[in-house]
């Protein structure tokens, strides 16, 4: 009964032993070739080399395995060879330092790789910080750190982040994620007053990346947390020109500012002055739009508002320009003025819709600003004065007629005015550099025969003139310049003075 058993035994071995000699057959007719590998050698932390091994053991599993000088070994998985013994294993150098040897071991003889140097990868920072803070309330200021790809190593250790003055506002140790290959920070910063604050994160670094700035970001901190704020005209209407203006806190800022109707734009960029851009708009249709202003900083912040008004068809008002002559009063539109030939006036000028005035002339006459200087050559000048209106006054214009006459000469003298004086001290009355009227006529001056007894004039060679006393008693002196045919009134000032 046993004998069968034997003989079955001995068949299985049989088998298996043929089968070990096909094996060992398919083995021996294979291409042959020298054990080898490549894609291995120096490189980054986190980056993943692919070595392709070349004629090691057919069907093995093969282990690769890198030393490093300070005794540690890092592996990649293992694999199966195929019938040629190739096979493709990837490794993530998880560590910077000198590998003193790489290797391939298996079920045959081992592939020595040689040493590789791994060094640390390289980073980038962000900070993020938002446009618009309230103060009084905490803010989040986010700090990420980024391995620069290909790599898959998570950055580790801490974080600053400086002010615009390189203040070390917070210190932070890091989170992994949420990314491939990031890590991230933060902390609630309260803003405790209004202004524009600068942020910027540092990253430290670790013993297998590298350190990096961030580049800066800026956050405007406000009382209501909005840093524009829009002031339009009671009422828009259709035609007529409106200021628009936008005021952006803290006044500092330095930026422009769009405005935007429905979302539209309508203006081009209007540089902010002191807080202020303004930009004079004239509305095409009627109805309720909505009008909005955004700003942007030279720094990169930015903000936004908006306000909804209705624009109306009409009625109109027209504006009213008032012009006015310091000392004189307020000219009347339409009205005829006789100035002086070569008289300047720099009027004040005001409309109900504060828009400014505008000054324009024919005839013998200039203009420049609000400037007006009458010609010397007879013949009228139509001044005109111009307001483009808006706030809902339409543009108005209002003209006034100047008659040139004689003009009136005056002079600046340092002669006092009539009165007592010492007899025994020199008078001046003519500095060197005087003795022209406005006109450019020279002066002259003269005494009474009545006073010439009691005083006289001295002219030194500096040009002056001055008045000395012979006795006390009344002293009547005149300084004169002639006038200017069709142009300029003769010149004539009179003083009496009672030497003491």
């Amino acid at each position: 009964m046993n004998e069968p058993r034997k003989r079955r035994g001995i068949g299985l071995r049989i088998l298996t032993a043929a089968g070990l000699a096909i094996g060992a057959l398919a083995f021996t007719t294979a291409p042959a070739q020298a054990a080898s590998a490549s894609g291995y050698g120096s490189g980054t932390v986190g980056v993943t080399q692919t070595i392709s091994a070349m004629g090691i053991c057919p069907n093995a599993e093969l282990v690769f395995s890198a030393m490093y000088s300070n005794g540690t070994v890092s592996s990649a998985d293992s694999v199966w060879a195929d019938n040629n013994g190739n096979a493709t294993m990837y490794w993530t150098p998880t560590l910077t330092g000198l590998v003193t040897q790489g290797s391939i071991g298996s079920s045959c003889t081992p592939v020595n790789l040689g040493g590789a140097n791994i060094t640390q990868v390289g980073t980038s920072t962000t900070v993020t910080a938002p446009n618009t803070a309230q103060v009084g309330v905490a803010t989040k200021i986010l700090v990420s750190v980024q391995a620069n790809s290909p790599s898959n190593y998570t950055p580790t250790g801490t974080v600053v982040v400086k002010d615009i003055n390189g203040n070390i506002l917070q210190t932070m140790g890091l989170t992994a994620g949420p990314g491939s290959a990031q890590a991230y920070a933060y902390y609630w910063w309260t803003p405790s007053s209004a202004g524009s604050f600068t942020f910027q994160g540092i990253y430290q670094g670790d013993a297998n990346s590298t350190t990096s700035t961030s580049p800066t970001d800026v956050t405007i901190a406000s009382p209501n947390g909005n840093p524009i704020a829009l002031n339009l005209p009671p009422t828009l209407t259709v035609g007529v020109p409106a200021t628009l203006k936008a005021t952006v806190f803290p006044g500092t800022l330095q930026g422009s500012v769009g405005f935007t109707q429905n979302g539209v734009p309508i203006s081009a960029s209007v540089p902010i002055i002191n807080g202020v851009a303004t930009y004079q708009w004239t509305p095409q249709n009627s109805g309720q739009v909505q009008i909005g202003a955004n700003f942007t900083t030279n720094h990169g912040a930015s903000g936004s508002t908006s306000q909804v008004i209705t624009i109306s068809t009409g009625p109109v008002s027209a504006d009213v320009i008032t012009l006015i002559q310091p000392g004189v009063g307020t000219w009347a539109p339409n009205g005829t003025y006789t100035l002086g030939q070569g008289t300047s006036i720099t009027f004040q000028a005001g409309t109900l819709s504060g828009a400014a005035v505008t000054l324009t002339d024919t005839g013998p006459c200039t203009t420049s600003g609000l400037t007006l200087t009458v010609g010397v050559s007879s013949g009228q000048c139509i001044v005109t004065a111009k307001s483009a209106g808006g706030n809902g006054y339409a543009p108005v214009t209002q003209n006034y007629t100047v008659t040139p006459g004689l003009g009136t000469q005056t002079a600046t003298l340092n002669a006092p005015l009539s009165g007592k004086v010492r007899a025994k001290q020199t008078t001046v009355l003519q500095t060197p550099t005087q003795g022209d009227t406005n006109a450019g006529q020279a002066i002259s001056w003269i005494i009474a025969k009545s006073s010439r007894a009691v005083c006289a004039l001295a002219f030194p060679s500096s040009g002056a003139v001055n008045l000395k006393f012979k006795k006390h008693g009344f002293c009547t002196v005149t300084a004169s310049a002639p006038g200017i045919a069709n142009q300029w009134s003769p010149f004539s000032m009179t003083r009496t003075y009672q030497g003491f």
